[in-house]
């Protein structure tokens, strides 16, 4: 094989696994969001997903009250909202995560985040 056709082959295969990599990388990851909820002095609230869990983390920063909520979509339906002052979480230890739904207060003004695993 001539030096050109090397390269030449190299970089096919360069360019083959490059693009497997990054085409299984994106279904691979997770999904996060942080964003603040608008008061006095904002507080930081930070939504993840996976495929077997979601969470809302409320942070230590700010002075809005209010809770971190959280829900999923588990087989088309979605499940009820779960709270907690530092850290809301839902699992579903058999069947994949659809989507999830994070916010910050129980309210009216609430900013609603849906992620996808």
């Amino acid at each position: 094989m001539t030096r050109t056709g090397v390269k030449y082959g190299v970089a096919l295969t360069a360019a083959a696994l490059g693009a497997t990599v990054f085409g299984i990388a994106p279904a691979s990851a997770s999904d996060s969001v942080t964003w603040s909820r608008n008061c006095s002095d904002d507080r930081t609230y930070v939504g993840y997903v996976d495929n077997h869990t979601a969470t809302t983390t409320r942070k230590s920063d700010g002075n809005c009250t209010g809770l971190a909520y959280v829900r999923i979509k588990v087989q088309g339906s979605w499940g009820t909202w779960a709270s907690s002052s530092s850290k809301a979480a839902r699992t579903s230890p058999v069947y994949e995560i659809e989507a999830s739904q994070h916010k910050d207060c129980n309210c009216s003004t609430a900013n609603i985040k849906t992620l996808y695993p």
